[in-house]
């Protein structure tokens, strides 16, 4: 498993297993997401199907971010936008695997951190970046959108949690510009499998992609929220992201931990981290990202995400390290 959580066995996830592999928001699902789930389930939705004009959530997403709903494209996840997405691109490495490219380039690695640039051309690129947490600045992002020659996807899938700023206010300016984001991390629900694209050519994107793309469960909950009430939950989240952050970095650690604004941060081990997650899963049924597979990084990287516990699993870790040396 390279991403996408801990293995399900028998047609059921592993339950038992603390996963620091997905990155999820710290807080858990909101109470009112929740609420609406279960309101759902009760009143059967899942019988009916959903409606083909997505107007209504559009309407929500755009009140959220403050776009036009017309520049709003709704999919089946984020997964869903970046498959229908060309492959005349080109990444910044290391970045999120799935992203079609014909040419890349590298980041610079600093001493703790990794330093993306964006050159000229088509670039799609995630911010903060999946997985060194880093971020692109939004004066960099304004500077390459005014050369109308260029054009940027950015993957914003981590934003709403993270202790960074969003690019989404410049969709309405540019039309070189397209966000693409979700509520899978930020409302922690993977399974409705929740994304959307903020930008002009959101319709274009659109037309690639089947009728039925958003059941009918997820079209109630996404429909029925409230504005104002998500934008005070990713408050509340990015203050729980610093906090966390606050504590780690005072605590202590044998291993080597990137600066990070998303709600996860990459490390570099001693050792392969494939050895330190054998560890982990025998030791205290833990598991964390082995990092090994992003263009750019080594075996001994891995991702770790921000949980309320992260302190112990950091604990176990200094202990594995301390037991198996350098």
């Amino acid at each position: 498993m390279k991403h996408g959580g801990y293995s399900w066995r028998n047609g059921k996830p592993a339950l038992d297993v603390k996963d620091f592999s997905v990155n999820l928001n710290p807080l858990g699902v909101p109470k009112f997401v929740e609420e609406l789930i279960n309101e759902a389930v009760r009143l059967k939705i899942y019988t009916y199907y959903p409606p083909q004009n997505l107007r209504e959530i559009k309407s929500v997403i755009g009140e959220i971010y403050g776009v036009s709903e017309d520049l709003v494209g709704v999919f089946n996840g984020a997964s869903e936008v970046i498959n229908v997405l060309d492959d005349n691109f080109t990444v910044p490495q290391p970045n999120y695997s799935e992203y079609k490219f014909r040419s890349y380039y590298f980041a610079e690695e600093r001493e703790d951190e990794f330093v993306f640039k964006l050159k000229a051309g088509r670039i799609i690129a995630s911010n903060p970046n999946n997985p060194t947490g880093s971020v692109i600045k939004l004066n960099e992002i304004e500077d390459f959108l005014k050369d109308k020659n260029n054009e940027l996807v950015l993957d914003e899938s981590f934003i709403d949690i993270s202790l960074a700023e969003s690019a989404s206010g410049l969709v309405n300016e540019f039309s070189n510009l397209t966000i693409i984001n979700s509520f899978t991390k930020s409302l922690a629900i993977p399974g409705l499998r929740f994304g959307f694209s903020l930008g002009h050519k959101s319709k274009e994107l659109e037309r690639l992609t089947p009728i039925w793309r958003i059941n009918s469960i997820t079209y109630y909950v996404v429909s029925n929220l409230n504005a104002k009430e998500i934008r005070s939950f990713f408050a509340s989240s990015r203050s729980k992201v610093k906090e966390i952050y606050d504590k780690l970095e005072n605590a202590k650690k044998l291993f080597k931990m990137y600066k990070s604004y998303a709600p996860f941060f990459l490390v570099e081990f001693k050792i392969p981290s494939s050895l330190i997650n054998d560890e982990l899963i025998r030791r205290c049924k833990c598991y964390i990202r082995d990092a090994s597979n992003f263009l750019g990084l080594r075996n001994t990287h891995a991702r770790i995400a921000l949980k309320d516990d992260v302190m112990g699993l950091i604990h176990t870790i200094n202990e594995i390290i301390s037991e198996k040396g350098s």
